[in-house]
């Protein structure tokens, strides 16, 4: 009985010390550029995209695309939208129709921009995309 007991506890202890703890958030471990995206005195976005059903070749390129939606926001575009909503209810019978339009004006003909920097959060899977712009 005190060999299966010794032998228990010498196993859990090899497991136990096997175990890679995991941080308590991903903040700890997330690169200063993820809250800061305009270092250094250049202009940059970030776009984030969560683990998608169709991969992570859609999920970066949704990133990427955040993030330079975030960059022409930043130069100057803007953006109109409207939305008209009609309601009509005759004979206990409703209908109801949404009709959106929306307009995008730019101040400058371009925005490109670089990958600066990319990075997955190992907890969330989520990727974050560092875009800095291009002058």
């Amino acid at each position: 009985m005190l060999k299966i007991f010794a032998f228990s506890l010498l196993l859990a202890l090899i497991l136990v010390g096997c175990v890679k703890p995991l941080p308590k958030d991903s903040k700890d471990l997330q690169p200063a550029w993820v809250l800061n995206p305009s270092l250094n005195g250049k202009i940059g976005a970030i776009g984030t995209a969560n683990r998608h059903y169709k991969g992570l070749a859609f999920q970066r390129e949704l990133a990427i695309t955040r993030g330079l939606d975030e960059l022409a926001l930043q130069q100057g575009v803007k953006i109109s939208l409207s939305i008209e909503k009609k309601d009509r209810v005759v004979n206990d019978n409703s209908t109801l129709s949404m009709e959106t339009q929306g307009s995008y004006s730019v101040n400058s003909s371009n925005v490109t921009a670089h990958i600066e920097d990319v990075w997955r959060d190992p907890i969330s899977d989520e990727i974050y995309i560092w875009l800095i712009l291009d002058k």
